[in-house]
């Protein structure tokens, strides 16, 4: 798909959302996992939000490790479980399940031991299911805060770097960074 047609198609979704009176949050994801846009939809009587984020994968990228960034797609449907609102504010305690799929690097040992080394496997697919919980901001001013945490259990499939063959291995970055905060930042259209 072209970045015409992206774009087209994305101002065609803000269009039709603000045509229906429901708001539309989209903005930006920043956490020490990558950065990137996420996109909530929210359910008609507010009880339940679907989250989109398309953000790159930093492990080791950071760390000098590697020149490789990854990418990743996450998706989580998730149920308020407590809301509370004000005239200048609505806060939202949210938690859900669903999915990441994505072509990011793995965990390897060594991270704290030799700055110098670089990751030595390559990159490959990861499928995950995805654990969310977060606390959302809805300001007055169409912002909207949201800072949470995801964990992703699931499996990395890549290519040795030594033979070729085809390894599938537990994505244990999913559980290691699962404490690692992320922040969104979004306007509501």
């Amino acid at each position: 798909m072209s970045g015409t047609r992206l774009i087209s198609l994305a101002v065609s979704l803000l269009l039709c959302a603000s045509v229906c009176g429901r708001e539309l949050p989209l903005g930006l994801y920043s956490s020490p996992k990558g950065v990137g846009v996420t996109l909530i939809l929210d359910t008609p009587d507010g009880r339940e939000m679907n989250l989109f984020t398309l953000r790159t994968d930093f492990y080791g990228v950071l760390g000098g490790r590697t020149r490789d960034v990854g990418a990743a797609f996450t998706y989580t449907h998730d149920y308020a479980f407590l809301r509370l609102e004000d005239v200048h504010y609505g806060l939202c305690l949210h938690a859900g399940a669903g999915g990441m799929i994505g072509y990011t690097h793995d965990f390897e040992k060594g991270v704290f031991g030799a700055y110098d080394r670089a990751l030595e496997q390559n990159p490959g697919w990861t499928g995950a299911l995805a654990g969310n919980i977060g606390l959302r901001v809805d300001f007055a001013r169409r912002l909207t805060l949201d800072v949470g945490l995801t964990i992703l259990p699931g499996i990395h499939v890549r290519s040795d770097s030594k033979t070729g063959v085809v390894l599938v291995s537990f994505y244990r970055v999913g559980i290691y960074h699962a404490f690692y905060p992320q922040i969104n930042l979004m306007y509501r259209f």
